[in-house]
């Protein structure tokens, strides 16, 4: 009886995802935008790119999305998100959408990137001023596992950043960065690189 029970469960849990992915207004209007971010943390692949195409963001054919992509500060909407075509973006990344992101054709985002638009440190009293700048990933890139990107910052078309790297300024077309903060460390790059510094891309 139990089985039963719970295989009734899996089935009521499958066919409310897909109604949401199908109708988000509705999910909108009974839970906020925070419905759809919630739900889209545990989608991924066509699911995840037709819910976020549908919540106002935009995002080319063939960009493939992997589970726990996490966004942030999206205000009323995701119109701030902009993904080309064929890309890769991998489990647990976080995108803060106070101000806009622009993701270029063919970029690789791995596992756990974290990008920044914002800086508010609150209620804090350590002198650091709001700011608010967006980001922008050029066609080609390659974003390796666990890096950090920060508000205002463009990465150059072609460019690699390593794994765990720190990007604090742009960085120039194939070039490729690493370290705390990021400073290049070569020009060009070929894929056996590109794994090398970048690790995994689930």
């Amino acid at each position: 009886m139990q089985l039963f029970f719970f295989r009734v469960l899996l089935k009521l849990q499958f066919w409310f995802r897909q109604m949401s992915v199908a109708h988000p207004q509705a999910v909108v209007s009974t839970h906020g935008l925070d419905g759809i971010i919630q739900l889209l943390e545990g989608l991924n692949g066509n699911e995840a790119v037709q819910l976020l195409n549908c919540s106002g963001a935009s995002v080319g054919d063939g960009t493939r999305i992997v589970t726990g992509l996490a966004i942030r500060n999206a205000g009323s909407g995701l119109s701030n998100l902009s993904v080309g075509e064929n890309c890769h973006i991998g489990s647990q990344v976080f995108l803060d959408l106070a101000g806009p992101v622009h993701i270029g054709n063919r970029v690789t985002i791995s596992m756990r990137v974290t990008v920044l638009t914002h800086t508010d440190v609150g209620d804090s009293r350590c002198g650091i001023p709001p700011a608010l700048a967006g980001v922008r990933i050029e066609d080609d890139a390659y974003i390796g596992a666990g890096a950090t990107v920060l508000a205002g910052v463009t990465i150059g078309v072609g460019a690699v950043v390593a794994a765990r790297a720190l990007v604090v300024r742009d960085v120039a077309p194939r070039t490729i960065v690493a370290g705390v903060p990021a400073r290049p460390i070569g020009p060009g790059r070929n894929n056996s690189q590109a794994s090398e510094l970048g690790g995994q891309r689930a």
